[in-house]
């Protein structure tokens, strides 16, 4: 019995030896594993460095292809080279540069949108709003929400004191059921000195309706139908609930001069419509022959379709209106299409200024998922979001890039969108991991301010972002389900 206790304590020893070399084993394995997840850690903010500088490397890189060789310089002749005219480089790099003005010298004077004046609570009930768009006298906020819905607000209101004038705003906001939901709006534009009260939503069953904006409305029913299409049938992009598209919509916008819409879908077509003899039913009790309640009715003349192998991604008027430009994913330039001389094309690479050299012009890292105009300079310049984590600032016409703005987040799987200020000196972007707004100074191509929720700014993913090209006022929605308008602070 001794024997047997003696044998049993000496075998607890042991095991307790064995679980105490085991424990302090795995502390010892846990300390060498913290110490190579630091060193891994430097590790990787080095080659974030690295890679950062090898970026700047092959913008150089770029630029210098384009150059000439020394030889043709020095020589004097075109050498078969229809870029070296007489000696001279026709648009090389060296002959461009004292020509180029860079309109990005100098930085902001700090005035943009950076207060929350006004949040508009559950603007689509507990569905997330996906887009948003203001009125050109800024007066109006239409958003398009997963909901199938598009709202028109009164924004103002809101700014009524008490705490309730929020609510009450969205509470008095019109809800058109669009039957699927709306991902972009546009309104149209000024034409001859007269609004046209439309409002252009994009669905993602590919439908774009054309709803009627104007508050004046007493009937049931804003969305216009088109004139003489009698049938589900689709007759050159048209059917009977208004333009169509293979696929969803991916953009859409009014001409600045000409009661045009273009729509561009992920079925690769880009259609140009023309709009007008809109005949809006007022009221309920405007009936027809029949006692029947009418839609207001538009026409509606496809004056022009493109096909391309891919989504077509973003497009935008420039111009006044006479150049439609667009990006098709997988491709490696900008499309410039003349509308004035039977949409002749004219490809620009996103490249930089390596046109004409065969290197790196067949292949971009990036997809261009948002194009935006200067709102000043007759539109000089063109803001793209991309993929990658970049935004480009691109002298419009042109493949010089102007500037490339980082410091936040967005792959392939994000949504990126971007505004100017009505100044032009600053950009407002999202990122794909920050519930904010991240505002870029151009001239220094560095973020100034994050509006994020410690600023009063949105607490989810910001899904859109529009600016007012006539006052300082910046709309934004978000998946909290709120919308927002952004003053420039006193």
């Amino acid at each position: 019995f001794f024997l047997n206790n003696q044998r049993n304590s000496s075998m607890d020893l042991l095991r307790d030896i064995g679980q105490a070399d085991q424990l302090t084993s795995a502390r010892e394995e846990n300390r060498v594993l913290q110490e190579k997840v630091k060193e891994l850690t430097v590790r990787v903010h080095e080659l974030l460095a690295e890679n950062q500088s090898l970026k700047a490397e092959v913008e150089l890189y770029r630029r210098e292809c384009a150059l000439p060789t020394f030889s043709k310089l020095t020589l004097g002749g075109n050498h078969n080279d229809d870029n070296i005219v007489g000696g001279e480089a026709k648009g090389s790099f060296i002959d461009t540069m004292d020509d180029e003005i860079d309109d990005f010298v100098t930085s902001g004077n700090g005035l943009y949108p950076d207060d929350p004046a006004v949040t508009l609570p559950q603007i689509h009930g507990h569905s997330n709003p996906l887009c948003c768009v203001l009125h050109p006298d800024d007066s109006t906020l239409a958003t398009g929400g997963a909901d199938s819905c598009l709202n028109l607000c009164r924004w103002g209101s809101a700014l009524a004191p008490g705490d309730e004038s929020s609510v009450k705003a969205v509470n008095d906001a019109i809800n058109i059921s669009c039957g699927a939901p709306v991902i972009c709006a546009s309104f149209a534009q000024v034409n001859q000195g007269r609004g046209l009260p439309i409002v252009a939503a994009g669905c993602m069953d590919g439908s774009v309706r054309l709803v009627y904006c104007g508050f004046d409305f007493c009937g049931s029913e804003r969305i216009l139908k088109p004139e003489s299409v009698g049938s589900e049938r689709v007759v050159n992009g048209i059917n009977e609930r208004g333009i169509r598209h293979g696929k969803y919509v991916k953009n859409v916008v009014w001409s600045p001069n000409a009661p045009i819409v273009a729509t561009a879908s992920a079925d690769g077509t880009v259609q140009l419509t023309k709009v007008g003899n809109m005949d809006c039913v007022m009221s309920d009790d405007d009936d027809d022959d029949d006692g029947n309640n009418n839609h207001g009715t538009v026409s509606l003349e496809v004056i022009q379709s493109m096909h391309f192998d891919g989504p077509v991604e973003s497009i935008c008027f420039l111009d006044d209106g006479d150049t439609l430009c667009c990006y098709v994913r997988g491709t490696s330039y900008l499309s410039y299409f003349d509308l004035k001389d039977g949409c002749k094309q004219t490809k620009m690479s996103l490249n930089g200024e390596s046109a004409g050299t065969g290197c790196f012009d067949e292949h971009v890292s990036f997809a261009v998922l948002s194009l935006n105009p200067s709102p000043n300079n007759g539109g000089k310049y063109l803001a793209a979001a991309t993929d990658t984590s970049r935004n480009i600032i691109l002298e419009t016409r042109s493949e010089r890039i102007v500037r490339n703005l980082y410091g936040h987040k967005n792959d392939g799987f994000s949504n990126p969108k971007i505004a100017w200020s009505s100044s032009g000196q600053y950009l407002y972007g999202n990122a794909q991991d920050e519930s904010c707004v991240c505002v870029w100074d151009i001239a220094s191509s560095s973020i100034v301010k994050r509006l994020d929720v410690g600023m009063g700014g949105h607490s989810g993913f910001v899904r859109d972002i529009y600016s007012s090209r006539n006052t300082d006022t910046v709309a934004t929605v978000s998946f909290d389900k709120s919308a927002k308008v952004w003053l420039r602070g006193l």
